[in-house]
């Protein structure tokens, strides 16, 4: 009687431990399967990297205010002054104040306001793709648009209509995060101006295409170095003496701030106005001097 007792004691300890061991490793295996399908987060440490936006958007009910500085020339050769003005820094070439706010963890909108050109803007950027960390998405695909107005007056006096002074750029964003340190994005842009001066450049066209790439290399914790570039696909035959903004510099994170130092040749800081307008060389002395101070808040 003892033995069969002692094997039934024996025979459901079995089936126990057999049993145990089929629901946890159908938790680990459920466990295995959620982790895979993961997104990939924090591409970049910030929604732009110096003059390109990324593919981030900010979280649900999260505000951004952002403020960026764009000194003046750096070198003699491109109306600089050079050691006079401190290589540009007694200059303002450009400055921006802008909000942005996190409407859903994959919708952001924004307004902000520069100096140059007296632009006020508005924009929305939507999250449409994300990496995951199974490789399943490779990539993330965001979409940026904007529209910008201006209310600065026509250099020789004349009035200009409301809507000639309206200027539009839309992005596809691709971006991926090949490993925790490096990340690298191709920006595809749609610029299109309902004013431009004909008077000046009279092969100049209204719509114009660009593209454009950037990356971040993460050298620690909260330090890094940043870059983007834009190429515009303009006909020569316009004229127009202009070039290719590229830009190149530091990241760094200090909390809730997101402060980046950089030196660039762009010649604004809103896409509406860098892309088509820029028209400081590297080569001559236009490079700038730059920064950008972002702080979240949270609500």
């Amino acid at each position: 009687m003892r033995k069969n007792n002692l094997l039934l004691i024996v025979i459901l300890v079995i089936f126990s431990v057999d049993a145990f061991a089929q629901d946890s490793l159908m938790t680990l295996l459920q466990a295995s399967a959620t982790s895979a399908n993961e997104k990939v987060l924090a591409t970049f440490k910030s929604t732009k990297i110096i003059s390109a936006q990324t593919n981030e958007t900010l979280k649900k009910r999260n505000l951004d205010f952002r403020v960026s500085h764009l000194f003046g020339n750096m070198g003699t050769e491109a109306g600089g002054g050079g050691v006079h003005t401190l290589y540009g820094l007694d200059q303002s070439n450009d400055i921006r104040i802008a909000l942005d706010y996190g409407m859903t963890d994959r919708l952001t909108v924004g307004i902000g306001r520069n100096k140059r050109q007296e632009n006020l803007s508005a924009s929305a950027k939507f999250r449409l793709l994300e990496q995951t960390t199974n490789g399943k998405v490779p990539l993330a695909i965001t979409l940026f648009g904007n529209f910008a107005f201006s209310p600065k007056a026509d250099p020789e006096g004349i009035y200009t209509p409301t809507a000639r002074r309206m200027s539009y750029c839309a992005q596809m964003i691709i971006a991926r995060k090949f490993s925790p340190k490096f990340s690298f994005e191709v920006l595809g842009s749609y610029l299109h101006r309902n004013l431009i001066d004909l008077r000046v450049f009279p092969e100049d066209k209204n719509d114009l295409y660009s593209l454009g790439v950037g990356g971040r290399l993460k050298l620690t914790h909260s330090f890094g170095i940043i870059a983007d570039y834009f190429h515009n696909f303009r006909n020569e035959s316009t004229g127009i003496k202009l070039y290719d903004p590229f830009s190149a510099g530091v990241e760094i994170e200090t909390g809730g701030h997101v402060f980046s130092i950089m030196f660039t040749n762009a010649i604004g800081l809103l896409e509406n106005d860098f892309i088509p307008n820029t028209s400081d060389s590297w080569s001559n002395g236009g490079s700038k001097f730059s920064f950008n101070i972002s702080r979240i808040f949270k609500f």
